[in-house]
C-alpha cells in the first residue's frame, strides 16, 4: 500500500479500479479501511481512492500541535489529489472527514464532480458541550491511552450503538485502538474543536453548486439537526435517512448505505 507527499506530509492510502475519480476521507479515529467495502462495491467503475488522514492511521503524525487544522486538512485532499493526478472527483466523507469534503466543495468547487457527507455536523448543536467534552477526550488520549479514549467514546448513545452490535463494534474498536494517542489528541484540539459549525457556513451553503448527497442514521441524534440544515440550504441536495442506529452509517447498514450512494452517482 502506498505512500505520497501531499501539502508537505507523508499520506497513506489505498487505489482501485479505474474511471472517473471518487476519493474518500474517514472520521476521527479511523482510517482508509472503513472504506473498503465502499471500493470494492465501486472499484468496476471508478477510480477509487482513500486515504489516512494527518495523525492517523500510516500517514505522517507531525509532532507540532499548530499542524492540525481543518483548512490544513483540506489542503491534505487537495495535495493527495494533485499528487495522483486526479482533476476532478466524487469527493467524499465520515464525520470529520465529511467536514473536510464539505469545507473542499465550498473553496474548490471546480475540483468536485459531487460531494457526499456521511453522518456530518457534530458538535453542531451544541458547541459549548462539544468544545469540552472534546477537550477532555483529548486529554485522555494524551495522558492514558486509546483505550480509555474508547472506552469514553462508548458513553455517546449514538457511538455506543455501534460498539454495541457484534462484528461492528470490533471492527470501530480495532481500527481506534491502533491509532496514535498522540496524533488524535492534536487532531481534536486543532480540528474538532476548532472549525466552524454546519450553521455558520450558511452562506457558503446557499451558493454551493456541487450536486451534493448527505447521508444519515435515523439513530444519529447528535448530526439531525445540522445535516437536514445542510441539505435545505444546499441548492439540490439530497438526503438519505438510512435505517441504521449509530453514526457509522455506512458501516452498520453497508447495503443501503452502498445504494444510496450509487443512485447518487449514476445522477451526476
Amino acid at each position: 500500500m502506498p505512500d505520497i507527499l501531499a501539502n508537505g506530509i507523508r499520506i497513506h492510502y489505498e487505489e482501485r479500479g479505474t474511471g472517473p475519480a471518487m476519493v474518500w476521507a474517514h472520521g476521527l479515529g479511523g482510517t482508509w479501511q472503513g472504506w473498503e467495502r465502499v471500493m470494492d462495491f465501486f472499484q468496476g467503475r471508478y477510480r477509487v481512492i482513500a486515504y489516512d488522514a494527518r495523525g492517523h492511521g500510516r500517514s505522517e503524525i507531525p509532532a507540532r500541535p499548530e499542524a492540525y487544522s481543518q483548512d490544513i486538512m483540506v489542503q491534505d485532499l487537495l495535495g493527495v489529489m494533485d499528487a495522483l493526478g486526479v482533476g476532478r472527483a466524487i469527493v467524499g466523507g465520515h464525520s470529520m472527514g465529511a467536514n473536510v469534503a464539505l469545507n473542499f466543495a465550498l473553496q474548490y468547487p471546480e475540483r468536485c464532480l459531487g460531494l457526499i457527507a456521511v453522518g456530518i455536523g457534530s458538535g453542531s448543536s451544541d458547541p459549548e458541550w462539544w468544545r469540552e467534552y472534546w477537550g477532555r477526550l483529548a486529554d485522555l488520549a494524551e495522558k492514558q491511552g486509546m483505550a480509555a479514549f474508547l472506552e469514553e467514546m462508548k458513553k455517546v448513545p449514538a457511538w455506543a450503538s455501534a460498539f454495541a452490535l457484534p462484528g461492528l463494534g470490533e471492527e470501530i474498536s480495532r481500527t481506534v485502538l491502533n491509532n496514535s494517542p498522540g496524533g488524535i489528541a492534536r487532531t481534536i484540539r486543532g480540528v474538532q474543536k476548532e472549525r466552524p459549525s454546519i450553521f455558520a457556513l450558511e452562506p457558503k451553503l446557499e451558493k454551493l453548486s456541487v450536486p451534493t448527497l448527505v447521508v444519515m442514521s435515523q439513530g444519529d441524534a447528535p448530526v439531525a439537526e445540522c445535516s437536514r440544515f445542510m441539505a435545505q440550504r444546499i441548492p439540490g441536495a439530497v438526503l438519505e435517512v438510512i435505517p441504521a442506529r449509530s453514526h457509522w452509517t455506512h458501516l452498520e447498514a453497508v447495503e443501503e448505505f452502498l445504494s444510496a450512494v450509487d443512485r447518487f452517482a449514476r445522477r451526476l
